[in-house]
C-alpha cells in the first residue's frame, strides 16, 4: 500500500491476527470484550457475516447518464484534518462526475440527523456519514436504508448499524505499532515512565489509540524481557492497564518496566496539548522520560511544553497519528520519535472511490466488516523519506488508498 515496510515500523492490521482462534467458542478474552471504546480497530477473527443485514444497496448498474448524488455529513471544518477530508473528497467526486452535497454538523448531533433527514428528503443516493454521538449513528443509518439510501460511514459506529462499512484508519492498529517502536527504541533495558494525552475520554479514536500504544509497549516488552504474552495477552493486559488509567489516573507494570503516571487531556488540538503537558510536567516532570500524544498537534504542543520546561531531549514524544507535513518535520529532524499515518486526505478520497466501485464498477459490498481500516502504518526517521511529499498541496504523506476487503477476505 505504501512505499516502504519495516518489521520495526510498519504493520498491516490483519498481522493483529497471528495465531488466531478457529471457532467463536475458542476467542481469546479480548475477542470478548468487542465492542469497545477503547478497542476500535481490533478485529475480531470470528465476526459474524454481515450479508443478511438490510443496507439498500443497488441491485443493477447505475444509468450512466444519471448523475450520482452523495450526501455528506461532516462532524466539523474547523480543523485542518476534516478541511482535507472534504476538499480531497470533492475533488475525487469532481473526477468522476459526482454532486457532492456537503454539510457540516459542527459537532453537533442534532444537525447531523437533521442533515441526514434533508438528504433523505432529496432523495440523494448514497450517504457519507461522519458521525458526532455513537448511538445515534445508528438511527440515522436506518432511517436512510429504510429509504432506500445506503450509508457509509468515516467514524466509529455501534456494531448493529446498518452501514455499508465504515472507511478510517486504524487507530488501535497505528497506536499499537507506535507503542512497539517505542520499546525498541528505548531498549529493554530502559524503565518507561510515561504520561498520556488524549483527545477526550470516552472517544473510541482517542482511547483506542492511546490503548494501542500501551499495549505496544506492554507486546514488545514482553518480547524483549522474555515474558511470553502471545499478541492477545498483551492486547489483554494493555485493555486493563487503560481501564486504570482511566478510572485512576495512572498505573504501574513493573514486569514490563513500565509506568504511565498522568493522564491529560488536550481536545485533538496543539493548544490543548500544550496546556495538558504544562499540567504534567508540572506534577511529575522530572520523572518522565516518555510522553504518549493521540495526534500530531497534541504531540507538537507537548514539545513546546517540554521546550519551556527545558526539558527538550529528557523526555521523548510519541504519537498514534495523524502524519502531517509538520510532523514528518519533526520526525525527521528527531525531535518527535513517531507518528501514525492518518490523512484526512486519504480517507475522503477511500470513501468517494468505494461509492465508485460500488455503483460504477459493481462492487458487492454485501459483506464487508463494519470497520474497513487501512492497513495500521507509523513513520519514524529511518522511514519518512519515502512517504515524505513537499507538494504543498497535500499537508500528509504520500498514500495510496488501499481495496476495500470482505469479511471472508480478512478471515482467509
Amino acid at each position: 500500500m505504501f512505499h516502504t515496510r519495516t518489521a520495526l515500523a510498519l504493520l498491516s492490521s490483519a498481522a493483529l491476527l497471528l495465531a488466531l482462534p478457529a471457532t467463536a467458542q475458542d476467542k481469546h478474552e479480548i475477542y470478548t470484550l468487542l465492542p469497545n471504546s477503547a478497542l476500535s480497530g481490533v478485529i475480531d477473527p470470528t465476526m459474524a457475516d454481515r450479508s443478511d443485514i438490510a443496507k439498500a444497496l443497488p441491485t443493477a448498474p447505475r444509468d450512466p447518464a444519471d448523475k450520482l448524488v452523495i450526501g455528506w455529513t461532516e462532524i466539523t471544518l474547523g480543523n485542518p484534518w476534516f478541511v482535507a477530508v472534504v476538499d480531497t473528497a470533492k475533488a475525487k467526486a469532481a473526477e468522476y462526475g459526482y454532486e457532492l452535497d456537503v454539510q457540516v454538523a459542527d459537532g453537533d448531533p442534532a444537525k447531523t440527523s437533521a442533515q441526514i433527514d434533508a438528504f433523505i428528503a432529496k432523495g440523494v443516493d448514497v450517504i457519507v456519514l461522519d458521525p458526532t454521538d455513537l448511538a445515534a449513528a445508528a438511527t440515522d443509518a436506518q432511517r436512510a436504508v429504510d429509504a432506500g439510501i445506503p450509508v457509509i460511514a468515516l467514524g466509529t459506529v455501534p456494531d448493529d448499524s446498518p452501514l455499508v462499512t465504515t472507511v478510517l484508519a486504524n487507530p488501535y492498529g497505528n497506536g499499537f505499532e507506535a507503542g512497539r517502536y517505542v520499546a525498541q527504541t528505548m531498549g529493554a533495558d530502559a524503565q518507561i515512565t510515561a504520561a498520556a494525552i488524549l483527545g477526550t475520554v470516552g472517544n473510541s479514536t482517542s482511547e483506542s489509540r492511546v490503548n494501542g500504544m500501551i499495549t505496544g509497549i506492554i507486546y514488545e516488552r514482553s518480547e524483549q524481557l522474555g515474558l511470553g504474552m502471545s499478541r492477545e495477552d498483551a492486547m489483554l493486559a494493555g485493555f486493563n492497564k487503560f481501564q486504570e488509567l482511566k478510572t485512576g489516573g495512572s498505573f504501574t507494570y513493573p514486569e514490563t518496566k513500565f509506568d504511565v503516571r498522568a493522564m491529560g487531556v488536550g481536545f485533538w488540538t496543539e493548544e490543548g496539548g500544550l496546556d495538558a503537558a504544562e499540567d504534567i510536567l508540572t506534577a511529575h516532570g522530572r520523572d518522565l522520560n516518555l510522553i504518549l500524544a493521540e495526534n500530531d498537534f497534541m504531540g507538537i504542543g507537548a514539545l513546546t511544553a517540554l521546550e519551556n520546561a527545558g526539558l527538550t531531549g529528557k523526555v521523548q514524544v510519541a504519537c498514534a497519528a495523524d502524519g502531517f507535513r509538520v510532523a514528518l518535520d519533526l520526525v525527521k529532524s528527531g525531535d518527535m520519535l513517531v507518528t501514525g499515518l492518518n490523512a484526512g486526505s486519504m480517507t475522503g478520497e477511500a470513501a468517494v472511490e468505494l461509492i465508485h466501485q460500488i455503483f460504477d464498477k459493481g462492487l458487492d459490498a454485501n459483506n464487508l466488516p463494519l470497520g474497513s481500516y487501512f492497513p495500521s502504518e507509523i513513520v519514524t526517521k529511518d522511514t519518512v523519506d519515502s512517504v515524505y511529499d513537499a507538494d504543498p498541496a497535500n499537508p500528509f504523506f504520500k498514500y495510496t488508498v488501499p481495496p476495500v476487503k470482505t469479511i471472508e477476505e480478512l478471515r482467509g
